[in-house]
């Protein structure tokens, strides 16, 4: 379960058209333009780019044959900028099962910047980054997707579903693991807000048998597009036991990296 932990931290029907990152045509049987719609997904995630959450929480369960929760644990974040513009995240507190367990969490996890890629985790440690996106324009040319003719309403919104694949990376043990993220991404059908990102991870992490994770957006004010909650739900085990297991991690009090000229 450590992986999955560790995954959260560190971040279909008809179809009406078909391509990749540089392109695609729609069909004729929808007015829907599915190119230009990931494109002002796209448009929206670099505007938005700048934008870190002061504070992540992560609750995390191991669930019994009831679907009961058998051990909870609960995470607390706080991230801040210093006065040259450097990000730092700060475990303030850690709970399993009510009990305070800070001083052994803040052993055991590895914090990275979230802007920082190019950082060397501990080599017994696995590390994802927040702006690992299939939204991501300087990624594009790892993604293809093709819109489907479903939609639905989603916080509001009239949503247009999209298929894709999104090949990444991630740093397990010190070494680069290449990763496929296969789901769905529901953009805005009029302006391309994306609402809701859910996928599947292959390959998955060691001795988890399946795994499905969701990202959930939000428009805060005035009009700043953020990531709100990562919810990820699954199966892992060893030999003949098996426990389902799912976390919930929040984002909040979200600020914006000053730019030149602030």
């Amino acid at each position: 379960m450590t992986a999955v932990l560790m995954l959260v931290i560190v971040f279909f029907t008809l179809k009406s058209g078909r391509g990749n990152a540089t392109g695609i045509t729609a069909a004729a049987v929808t007015p829907v333009d599915p190119a230009g719609l990931w494109q002002k997904a796209l448009d929206i995630f670099r505007k938005n780019s700048d934008f870190y959450p002061g504070k992540i929480t992560i609750l995390s369960e191991i669930l019994n044959r009831h679907d009961r929760p058998d051990s909870v644990t609960q995470l607390f974040f706080s991230i801040y900028m210093d006065t040259r513009g450097q990000l730092f995240t700060e475990m303030t507190r850690a709970l399993k099962n009510g009990k305070d367990i800070s001083d052994e969490m803040k052993k055991k996890v590895e914090i990275r910047d979230l802007k920082e890629d190019k950082v060397l985790p501990k080599k017994d440690s696995l590390t994802v980054s927040l702006s690992d996106s299939p939204f991501n324009p300087e990624r594009q040319k790892n993604v293809s997707f093709h819109a489907s003719a479903e939609k639905q309403m989603l916080f509001g919104h009239f949503c247009r579903r999209f298929d894709f694949t999104y090949q990444t990376e991630i740093v397990r043990k010190g070494e680069p693991e290449k990763l496929t993220w296969s789901g769905m991404a529901w953009l805005d059908e009029n302006s391309g807000l994306p609402l809701k990102l859910e996928f599947s991870l292959e390959p998955l992490p060691k001795r988890i048998h399946s795994l499905w994770t969701i990202y959930l957006y939000e428009i805060t004010p005035p009009d700043n597009w953020v990531l709100k909650k990562i919810t990820i739900s699954g199966q892992g085990g060893f030999l003949f036991i098996k426990k389902r297991f799912r976390s919930t991690t929040n984002f909040s009090d979200y600020r914006r990296q000053p730019q030149r000229g602030d």
